[in-house]
Parts: structure tokens; C-alpha cells; sequence
């Protein structure tokens, strides 16, 4: 071989190992880009009327989580999951001209570049970020949003046999507010949803093919009504035989709102304008100053009762106790209030000294009309077993988020910080809350979740109550074949487990048609995640 031959060799090996080169590198790119989860960013903006004529357009932030399966785990946890805290810099922007909306994606993070590789780094790519809109689809993206969440009408509907043996129907109003995740006890004068469903009812006339039942309200609007409050109904009239109605007995409680209670009384504060995320509270502390005033002595008895109220607590079902909470949050603001969130919570188990035996605290950060306050509330001597009203709670408030963090006025308590919602039992520390498949809730496909047994999950040191609450949402998606992100959280955990076999996307309503029971237990558990943390 001469030199010209051995040299036009080298230059196509070096040729050909630079297109393999490139060809991998290319290849690797698209692979990559490939596993990533696309997220349409104009699926999730919504549209309101702004009441001028105009429209106000926001980015829907918590629903893209929910329905691309990410996790949201709380403000304080975010370092954990850089590409959920780049997803919640997002907003969006309109610009009108001649009838046609041009939108885009904005991002209120200063790193571009960083803001990009950690949406990559967790497997996530947007698409769509900029588009445009006419105002027929601008107004049908409106009425979208006002839909909301569906419930099937005739699931709430229990029959009666007459003495004459012939049947009647009255509806489970209790069961609907509480799948609506509306509280039953709301006043309905000021709470349109609760107005709403209380207007709701049903009759039930004896025809040739057995039974015709119908929905009934008292509201001409009842239709709008719900859509004002993202709820709507279906199924709202059938025909039931006398088998169907046989099997449909049952009883019914009507939820009597209570009367609402006087506004507590709060020291005046200037509110001072914060967007400091507060820092994670400390497991355990013991306080070192001054106790709460009381507002009443408890009685000898009442200190027996809730002598193991810090063993009680743990699975305590703290859902009427947090919307009481809530009550007397949004009573005390009033107009002023604009959003909130809940940012320490705390139980404090009292000593022989101590003028109550327990305290149940959250701290809310308040964005108001006039700037960003602290709002602590208590309830003090918790009994575990009775309802709790508005009236129970005890409000304060302060413009320094270390002094709202604080628990120095809680003087001979032992300070317990309630993370995610609950927190981690000593007699529990070292059992799972997954069972052999990796599951929180195993029944939940087939059978009802109660708000009782969610706040049982044995909570542990690794994981907070609400990123539990994450894993039992979003394992009935994953049983029923949805495909997760390659990259993300539920994907790498759910794939351990044989019994995990992706399929596609599955949307919630896909998952009810199969496993009816899981529309119910979606949307209990979407209830507790808002509640624990917003209140």
C-alpha cells in the first residue's frame, strides 16, 4: 500500500469517526429529549372575566402538578425538587390586538439558564410556550374552566320504603358536601357553594317502569350556581325499578349550617409586605417563655380527658378542627383577605403548670389588600372527640415572621412540630407507610378512603404527612397503567414494583370510568392535600 492509499485510509477513518461521533451525540440529544415529559403550558392557563369586558388569564400552577402526576411537596421542601420550584416561578402574559390573544410563558426566576436545566434535570420539558388565541377560544377556554369537578347526582340518592310499601328518595346531602370538599356546616350566606348544594334536591314519582327520580333546586340558577364554584352535576335524571330502588336503601343526613359565630377579636397590626419562605421548623423544642393567656381556666375533668392527648393525636382526624380554623381565618379578614398559606404547626402538650393541657397552633403567611401579615391561631385544650366551631379558635396576629414562628409563649409546654400536616409517632418510627407493593392505600381502587384513616398513615421521619398524600393520589393512576416521566419521582419509585405496567396516559376521569371508587378517593385526598396546606 502505497503513502496516497494509507492517507486517503486515514482520512476516512477519521472521516467516518467523526460522523459516528456526531451521529451519537445527536442521538443522545434526541434520546434525551425524547424521555422528557412534555408539558403544554396553554393547558393549564385559566380565563376569567375581569368584569370590564376584558379577560384576566393566570397559569394554573397546582392543577399542571395534578394532572401530569408531579409531586407538590410544601414551600419549605422545595429545595429538595428544583424543577417544582422553576414550575412555580411561572406565570403568563396576554397581549390583545383586534380580536386575537397572544400569550406566553414568563418565569420570575433571574437564571435563565438555571431555571432550564432544572426543569431538565427532573425530566421535564415545556411545550407551547407561546400561542395565540382567538376570543371564541379565549371564551370556550373560560367556560372550560368554569366545568370543574364532575359528580354523578344519582350517587347521592337513598331510598325509603313507605308503610304502604312503595318507595321514596331523599338525598345524601352530608356525603355530596363532603365529596364536593365543601364544608357542611358553612354559612350559606357567605359561602355560595354550600348556598348551592343546600338548594339541591330530589324527587321521586312511581311510573310504568318503576321509579322516575329527578334532581330538584330551590335556585332558578342552580346551574350557574355550581359553575361559580367549579362544581358539575350529572346524571340528574333516571329511572330506578323496584330492584334498583331495594338495593338503594339507606339513610341520609341534612347538614344544618351552623349559625356563624362573632368575629374574634385581634390586636391591630401594620401589616409588612414579606416573600421570605420561612425556614422548616425544628422537630422538638422546649419553650423558655412567657404561657398564652387563657381564656378560661379548664375545668379538673377536662385535663383528665386529654391527659394522652399527645398519644391521641397521632391518626386524630384533624379535618374538622383545621376548617374551623379556616372559619375563623377568612371571618377575621373578611374582603381583605387575598390568599394564605399555612407555614408552622405546632402542638404543645401542657404540665401541671401550665394553664391548659394542650395547644393545637398553625401559623398562616396572609397576603391581604394592605401587605403580607402572620396569623396565628390556637385551639386550646383539644379534645379530640367533639366537633369544633369558629368560635373555639383564638387569633392573634404579628408582622415579624421569627416572632410568628416563635413558641416562647408557650412556657412549660413541650413544643411539637406538626410537619406536613401531622407528625412522626414514636410507636411508628420504624413501621412503613407502604405496604409490600409500595402501596399507602391498597383499597383505595375498589373501596372508599375516609379522612379518619388518611390521617392514620403511619408518618415517618423520611416523609412528611402531605408527600404521603402525594404517593396515595397518585398510586391509583399508577395501578391503572398511567405512564409517569422517566425521570420523575413517581416513575423511579412506582417501577420497583412488578405490578406496575405502564400503558399511557390515564386522566382521572379514565381511571373513574374503570374503578368508580377512585373518583371519590381522588378527590378526598385532593381536599386534605389543600387543607393542610392552605387551611
Amino acid at each position: 500500500m502505497n503513502n496516497q492509499s494509507v492517507k486517503r485510509l486515514i482520512g476516512g477513518l477519521g472521516t467516518a469517526l467523526i460522523l459516528l461521533i456526531s451521529a451519537a451525540l445527536i442521538g443522545g440529544y434526541f434520546l434525551t429529549e425524547r424521555n422528557l415529559q412534555r408539558i403544554d403550558v396553554s393547558e393549564y392557563v385559566d380565563v376569567r372575566s375581569d368584569g370590564a369586558g376584558g379577560y384576566d388569564f393566570t397559569l394554573n400552577i397546582e392543577r399542571m402538578l395534578y394532572a401530569e402526576h408531579l409531586i407538590d411537596p410544601p414551600d419549605a421542601e422545595l429545595d429538595r425538587y428544583p424543577e417544582i420550584r422553576a414550575l412555580k416561578t411561572l406565570g403568563v402574559r396576554a397581549n390583545e390586538q383586534d380580536g386575537m390573544y397572544a400569550l406566553e410563558t414568563i418565569s420570575t426566576s433571574s437564571d435563565e439558564s438555571g431555571f432550564g436545566a432544572a426543569l431538565k434535570a427532573g425530566g421535564l420539558k415545556l411545550t407551547n410556550t407561546q400561542w395565540t388565541w382567538t376570543k371564541a377560544q379565549v371564551e370556550a377556554k373560560r367556560a372550560e374552566g368554569v366545568r370543574g369537578l364532575k359528580l354523578r347526582f344519582s350517587d347521592y340518592v337513598k331510598t325509603e320504603r313507605r308503610s304502604d310499601g312503595s318507595f321514596t328518595a331523599a338525598l345524601d346531602t352530608a356525603q355530596l358536601f363532603l365529596d364536593a370538599g365543601i364544608d357542611p356546616h358553612a354559612d350559606p350566606a357567605a359561602d355560595p357553594g354550600a348556598r348551592a348544594l343546600q338548594s339541591l334536591g330530589v324527587s321521586c314519582t312511581k311510573n310504568a317502569d318503576g321509579y322516575l327520580i329527578q334532581a330538584t333546586s330551590t335556585s332558578p340558577t342552580i346551574t350557574e350556581d355550581l359553575s361559580a364554584v367549579g362544581l358539575q352535576i350529572q346524571n340528574t335524571q333516571w329511572t330506578w325499578t323496584e330492584t334498583e330502588m331495594e338495593a338503594h336503601l339507606g339513610t341520609v343526613e341534612t347538614p344544618v349550617p351552623e349559625s356563624p359565630a362573632p368575629e374574634t377579636d385581634a390586636p391591630a397590626q401594620t401589616p409588612e409586605a414579606s416573600a421570605d419562605t420561612p425556614d422548616t421548623p425544628e422537630p422538638t423544642q422546649e419553650a423558655t417563655a412567657e404561657t398564652p393567656e387563657p381564656s378560661a381556666t379548664p375545668e379538673p375533668d377536662k385535663q383528665a380527658r386529654n391527659a394522652n392527648a399527645i398519644t391521641s393525636l397521632y391518626g386524630f382526624d384533624q379535618t374538622e378542627l383545621r376548617k374551623a380554623i379556616r372559619a375563623a381565618k377568612e371571618a377575621h379578614y373578611g374582603s381583605r383577605f387575598e390568599s394564605g398559606s399555612v407555614k408552622y404547626n405546632y402542638f404543645a402538650v401542657g404540665s401541671d403548670s401550665t394553664p391548659h393541657t394542650n395547644v393545637f397552633r398553625l401559623v398562616y403567611a396572609i397576603t391581604t389588600s394592605s401587605g403580607t401579615e402572620y396569623l396565628i391561631a390556637d385551639v386550646y385544650d383539644l379534645e379530640l372527640e367533639t366537633g369544633y366551631a369558629q368560635s373555639d379558635v383564638h387569633l392573634k396576629t404579628e408582622t415579624d415572621r421569627s416572632k410568628a414562628k416563635s413558641t416562647d409563649d408557650l412556657k412549660g409546654y413541650t413544643v411539637h412540630a406538626l410537619d406536613g400536616g401531622s407528625m412522626v409517632f414514636a410507636e411508628n418510627k420504624d413501621k412503613s407507610p407502604f405496604n409490600g407493593d409500595g402501596l399507602v392505600m391498597p383499597k383505595s381502587m375498589s373501596e372508599k378512603l375516609t379522612y379518619d384513616e388518611l390521617w392514620d398513615i403511619p408518618q415517618t421521619g423520611d416523609m412528611t404527612l402531605l408527600q404521603l398524600l402525594g404517593y396515595a393520589r397518585n398510586e391509583m393512576f399508577a395501578r391503572g397503567g398511567h405512564k409517569f416521566g422517566d425521570s420523575s419521582n413517581y416513575y423511579k419509585y412506582f417501577s420497583k414494583f412488578d405490578w406496575y405496567q405502564p400503558t399511557g396516559a390515564v386522566t382521572a376521569d379514565d381511571l373513574a370510568a374503570k374503578y368508580p371508587a377512585t373518583q371519590k378517593n381522588i378527590t378526598v385526598i385532593k381536599f386534605l392535600e389543600k387543607l393542610i396546606k392552605e387551611g
